[in-house]
Protein backbone atom coordinates (compact mmCIF):
# COMPACT_ATOMS: atom_id res chain seq x y z
CA UNK A 1 0.00 0.00 0.00
CA UNK A 2 2.67 2.23 0.72
CA UNK A 3 4.66 1.44 -2.48
CA UNK A 4 1.53 2.10 -4.63
CA UNK A 5 0.78 5.63 -2.35
CA UNK A 6 4.74 6.59 -3.21
CA UNK A 7 3.77 6.12 -6.65
CA UNK A 8 0.93 8.04 -6.84
CA UNK A 9 2.44 11.18 -5.15
CA UNK A 10 4.87 10.45 -8.04
CA UNK A 11 2.65 10.82 -10.51
CA UNK A 12 1.28 14.12 -9.26
CA UNK A 13 4.60 16.03 -8.35
CA UNK A 14 5.73 15.35 -12.05
CA UNK A 15 2.71 16.54 -13.40
CA UNK A 16 2.22 19.91 -10.93
CA UNK A 17 6.23 20.10 -11.96
CA UNK A 18 5.37 20.31 -15.91
CA UNK A 19 2.22 22.43 -15.26
CA UNK A 20 3.66 25.11 -12.82
CA UNK A 21 6.45 25.34 -14.71
CA UNK A 22 4.78 26.01 -17.73
CA UNK A 23 1.62 28.22 -16.69
CA UNK A 24 3.31 29.81 -12.78
CA UNK A 25 1.17 28.81 -9.39
CA UNK A 26 -1.48 31.12 -10.20
CA UNK A 27 -1.68 29.95 -14.25
CA UNK A 28 -1.86 26.29 -13.65
CA UNK A 29 -5.13 24.36 -12.73
CA UNK A 30 -5.85 21.68 -10.31
CA UNK A 31 -7.91 19.82 -12.71
CA UNK A 32 -5.36 19.67 -15.34
CA UNK A 33 -2.86 18.48 -13.05
CA UNK A 34 -5.28 15.55 -11.68
CA UNK A 35 -5.88 15.01 -15.03
CA UNK A 36 -1.88 14.82 -16.35
CA UNK A 37 -1.64 12.54 -13.29
CA UNK A 38 -4.36 10.20 -13.97
CA UNK A 39 -5.77 10.89 -10.00
CA UNK A 40 -9.03 12.35 -9.60
CA UNK A 41 -8.98 16.35 -8.14
CA UNK A 42 -10.10 15.13 -4.46
CA UNK A 43 -6.94 12.61 -4.02
CA UNK A 44 -4.09 15.55 -5.05
CA UNK A 45 -6.45 17.23 -2.56
CA UNK A 46 -5.69 14.30 0.10
CA UNK A 47 -2.05 14.37 -0.85
CA UNK A 48 -0.97 17.91 -0.40
CA UNK A 49 -4.00 20.12 0.80
CA UNK A 50 -3.80 22.65 -1.68
CA UNK A 51 -2.57 24.10 -5.17
CA UNK A 52 -0.27 26.36 -2.94
CA UNK A 53 1.00 23.47 -0.82
CA UNK A 54 1.62 21.35 -4.23
CA UNK A 55 3.64 24.34 -5.68
CA UNK A 56 5.88 24.63 -2.31
CA UNK A 57 6.29 21.21 -2.46
CA UNK A 58 7.12 20.96 -6.35
CA UNK A 59 9.97 24.19 -5.69
CA UNK A 60 11.40 21.82 -2.95
CA UNK A 61 12.09 18.98 -4.94
CA UNK A 62 13.82 20.92 -7.82
CA UNK A 63 16.43 22.51 -5.51
CA UNK A 64 16.86 19.49 -4.29
CA UNK A 65 17.55 17.52 -7.42
CA UNK A 66 19.76 20.36 -8.07
CA UNK A 67 21.68 19.50 -4.91
CA UNK A 68 21.73 16.13 -5.61
CA UNK A 69 23.76 16.68 -8.26
CA UNK A 70 25.92 18.82 -6.43
CA UNK A 71 26.45 16.10 -3.84
CA UNK A 72 29.50 14.23 -5.37
CA UNK A 73 31.69 17.44 -5.68
CA UNK A 74 30.23 18.75 -2.12
CA UNK A 75 31.46 14.85 -0.74
CA UNK A 76 35.39 15.41 -1.77
CA UNK A 77 35.36 19.43 -1.98
CA UNK A 78 38.82 18.91 0.70
CA UNK A 79 40.80 17.07 -2.02
CA UNK A 80 39.59 18.62 -5.34
CA UNK A 81 42.26 20.56 -7.51
CA UNK A 82 40.58 24.45 -7.70
CA UNK A 83 40.62 24.48 -11.45
CA UNK A 84 39.19 20.98 -11.50
CA UNK A 85 36.74 22.04 -9.09
CA UNK A 86 35.45 25.20 -11.10
CA UNK A 87 35.37 23.22 -14.57
CA UNK A 88 33.35 20.07 -12.96
CA UNK A 89 30.68 23.03 -11.32
CA UNK A 90 29.88 24.73 -14.93
CA UNK A 91 29.73 21.18 -16.28
CA UNK A 92 27.69 19.79 -13.62
CA UNK A 93 25.38 23.17 -13.94
CA UNK A 94 24.91 23.03 -17.76
CA UNK A 95 24.14 18.95 -17.52
CA UNK A 96 21.46 19.58 -14.76
CA UNK A 97 20.13 22.49 -16.70
CA UNK A 98 19.65 20.52 -19.97
CA UNK A 99 18.25 17.70 -18.09
CA UNK A 100 16.03 20.04 -15.66
CA UNK A 101 14.43 22.82 -17.55
CA UNK A 102 11.56 23.01 -15.73
CA UNK A 103 14.05 24.29 -12.79
CA UNK A 104 15.19 27.00 -15.09
CA UNK A 105 11.47 28.07 -15.27
CA UNK A 106 10.66 27.69 -11.54
CA UNK A 107 13.30 29.65 -10.73
CA UNK A 108 11.66 32.45 -13.04
CA UNK A 109 8.53 31.82 -11.41
CA UNK A 110 9.30 32.05 -8.01
CA UNK A 111 11.75 35.47 -9.14
CA UNK A 112 8.00 37.02 -10.18
CA UNK A 113 7.05 35.69 -6.62
CA UNK A 114 10.11 37.34 -5.22
CA UNK A 115 10.71 34.74 -3.63
CA UNK A 116 7.58 34.19 -0.90
CA UNK A 117 7.60 30.66 -1.40
CA UNK A 118 11.39 30.19 -1.37
CA UNK A 119 11.43 31.66 1.96
CA UNK A 120 8.33 30.10 3.20
CA UNK A 121 9.93 26.77 2.51
CA UNK A 122 13.51 27.38 3.96
CA UNK A 123 14.92 26.69 0.99
CA UNK A 124 18.40 29.19 1.64
CA UNK A 125 19.40 26.67 4.40
CA UNK A 126 19.51 24.48 0.98
CA UNK A 127 21.72 25.72 -0.65
CA UNK A 128 24.28 26.12 1.81
CA UNK A 129 26.12 22.53 1.36
CA UNK A 130 27.24 24.28 -2.12
CA UNK A 131 28.53 27.20 -0.74
CA UNK A 132 30.81 25.86 1.76
CA UNK A 133 32.02 23.48 -0.65
CA UNK A 134 32.85 26.05 -2.49
CA UNK A 135 34.49 28.16 0.37
CA UNK A 136 36.91 24.93 1.01
CA UNK A 137 37.88 24.29 -2.49
CA UNK A 138 38.45 28.11 -2.66
CA UNK A 139 40.35 28.08 0.74
CA UNK A 140 42.72 25.02 -0.23
CA UNK A 141 44.05 26.58 -3.61
CA UNK A 142 44.49 29.97 -2.11
CA UNK A 143 46.75 27.69 0.70
CA UNK A 144 48.35 26.09 -2.39
CA UNK A 145 49.43 29.30 -4.39
CA UNK A 146 47.24 28.50 -7.45
CA UNK A 147 44.55 31.20 -6.86
CA UNK A 148 44.85 34.61 -5.65
CA UNK A 149 43.79 36.16 -1.88
CA UNK A 150 41.10 38.32 -1.30
CA UNK A 151 38.13 36.06 -3.29
CA UNK A 152 34.98 36.25 -2.54
CA UNK A 153 32.75 33.23 -2.47
CA UNK A 154 29.56 34.54 -2.55
CA UNK A 155 30.89 36.35 -6.14
CA UNK A 156 32.16 33.25 -7.37
CA UNK A 157 28.81 31.59 -7.11
CA UNK A 158 26.72 33.90 -8.63
CA UNK A 159 28.90 34.03 -11.27
CA UNK A 160 28.81 30.33 -11.71
CA UNK A 161 24.97 30.38 -11.43
CA UNK A 162 24.48 33.33 -13.66
CA UNK A 163 26.46 32.13 -16.76
CA UNK A 164 24.95 28.88 -16.82
CA UNK A 165 21.67 29.67 -15.71
CA UNK A 166 21.41 32.82 -18.58
CA UNK A 167 22.65 30.03 -21.03
CA UNK A 168 19.31 28.18 -20.57
CA UNK A 169 17.28 30.85 -19.37
CA UNK A 170 17.45 33.01 -22.88
CA UNK A 171 17.98 30.13 -24.82
CA UNK A 172 15.18 30.67 -27.36
CA UNK A 173 16.20 34.26 -27.68
CA UNK A 174 19.95 33.79 -28.37
CA UNK A 175 18.99 30.91 -31.13
CA UNK A 176 17.79 33.85 -33.41
CA UNK A 177 20.51 36.59 -32.25
CA UNK A 178 23.37 34.18 -32.99
CA UNK A 179 21.91 32.41 -35.50
CA UNK A 180 23.24 29.26 -34.09
CA UNK A 181 21.21 26.28 -32.33
CA UNK A 182 22.48 26.59 -28.51
CA UNK A 183 20.75 23.21 -27.81
CA UNK A 184 23.91 21.54 -29.91
CA UNK A 185 25.93 19.82 -27.87
CA UNK A 186 29.32 21.14 -29.30
CA UNK A 187 27.46 24.73 -28.43
CA UNK A 188 26.83 23.96 -25.05
CA UNK A 189 30.68 22.20 -24.52
CA UNK A 190 32.19 25.16 -26.02
CA UNK A 191 30.28 28.10 -23.69
CA UNK A 192 30.90 25.65 -20.93
CA UNK A 193 34.54 25.82 -21.90
CA UNK A 194 34.61 29.68 -22.04
CA UNK A 195 32.94 30.09 -18.56
CA UNK A 196 35.45 27.75 -16.98
CA UNK A 197 38.43 29.75 -18.26
CA UNK A 198 37.16 32.71 -17.69
CA UNK A 199 36.46 31.76 -13.76
CA UNK A 200 39.66 30.11 -13.68
CA UNK A 201 41.52 33.40 -15.27
CA UNK A 202 39.43 35.43 -12.45
CA UNK A 203 40.97 33.52 -9.50
CA UNK A 204 44.17 32.51 -10.54
CA UNK A 205 46.87 33.70 -8.50
CA UNK A 206 48.97 36.37 -10.73
CA UNK A 207 52.82 36.40 -9.75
Amino acid sequence: MQDRAQITRGKILAAAETEFSEKGLYGARVDDIARSAGVNKSMLYAYFGSKEALYKTVLEAVYQRLNQWEAPIIACANELDGQEAIRKLVNLYFAYLRENETYVRMVMWENLHRARYFDEQGLAQVRNPIRRALRQILANSQAQGVFREGIDEKQVLMTLFACTYNYFSNLYTMDRVLGVSLRAPEEMEQRAESIAQMLIAYLKRRD
